[in-house]
């Protein structure tokens, strides 16, 4: 399915219902809408775990702009402000109220700016192995260095520095990106293959172009809805001591850190069972919200 956004038709898919039919009521359920990663991959980076969560929800996957099966519209609208409008207006076309956003990696730097640009419009937030700082380059090489030796830190350098070359790329394929995962992450090369990546909208993001990729505690500071944080701790990329340390100093009265031993890049997709239910509880504590809320006179 698709539906026009800020000019640009964006494709989205649907798991579970919003209204579940129970004797004679029919119950509403949240809708979790899910911001991929890369930037520039596409929602599949979500199937088939995400599925376990349509018994409990409305789970809406969307392809980003420029991404998957989405319309690219103009390249310099690739920013990290423009996707967040995005997911405002998508949710606005849709008609759907308080939707709890779940953003994996740089979907989660989406999720936070669409919460501080657009603070009416979420239930909560959702971030998974987002990347937090500044300072994070540091914690990142040290992570890299550790889990695979210079060869995977010195990649990791070259191209987090820029380096474009095809010696770099091929550096990073071999020592640095294979580092993503766990030994829970089955077959990399088959999820790796449905993705419909533009290669483009990376190569912008490493070039610095789509904005500062990084969430800050002042980045923090303006959401006004719950957040959610899990972050795995031999994640080379979103790295849990940068994590910790904004977190902490972040000034949000409702954020919640989980960490999770032996997981890398993709909390949801290395440990699912913990990680949804935490997300379950996140949602059923939303719903109580909700529900005492209409009660007030």
């Amino acid at each position: 399915m698709r539906v026009t956004a800020n000019g640009v038709r964006l494709y989205f898919d649907v798991e579970g219902c919003g209204l579940a039919a129970r004797g004679p009521e029919m119950t509403a359920r949240p809708t979790i809408v899910l911001l991929h990663g890369g930037p520039g991959a596409d929602h599949s980076l979500f199937k088939p775990e995400f599925s376990a969560m349509a018994d409990a929800a409305q789970v809406v996957y969307l392809d980003q702009r420029g991404s998957g099966r989405s319309g690219h519209g103009d390249a310099g609208m690739w920013t990290w402000d423009q996707w967040a409008d995005d997911v405002a207006a998508f949710c606005r076309a849709l008609d759907i109220v308080a939707p709890v956003l779940v953003g994996t990696s740089s979907g989660g730097r989406v999720a936070v700016a669409c919460a501080a640009r657009h603070p009416d419009l979420p239930g909560g937030l959702v971030l998974d192995s987002t990347l937090f700082g500044p300072g994070s380059l540091a914690d990142s090489l040290e992570v890299f260095g550790r889990r695979g030796g210079p060869a995977a830190r010195e990649a990791a350098a070259r191209t987090f520095g820029g380096d474009t070359t095809p010696e770099a790329a091929k550096a990073w394929a071999t020592h640095a990106m294979p580092l993503y995962g766990s030994a829970a992450d089955g077959d990399m090369a088959a999820r790796g293959a449905r993705v419909l990546l533009n290669r483009e909208v990376l190569a912008r993001f490493r070039r610095g172009e789509c904005g500062p990729p990084e969430v800050t505690a002042g980045d923090l500071g303006k959401v006004s809805c719950p957040v959610l944080v899990l972050t795995g701790e031999d994640d080379p990329v979103s790295p849990v001591a940068s994590t910790r340390r904004v977190t902490s100093s972040a000034r949000h009265p409702a954020l919640e850190l989980h960490v999770f031993p032996d997981v890398g890049h993709g909390v949801f997709r290395q440990a699912p069972a913990q990680a949804f239910a935490l997300l379950r509880a996140f949602l059923n504590v939303r719903r109580a919200a909700a529900c005492s809320g209409k009660r007030r006179p």
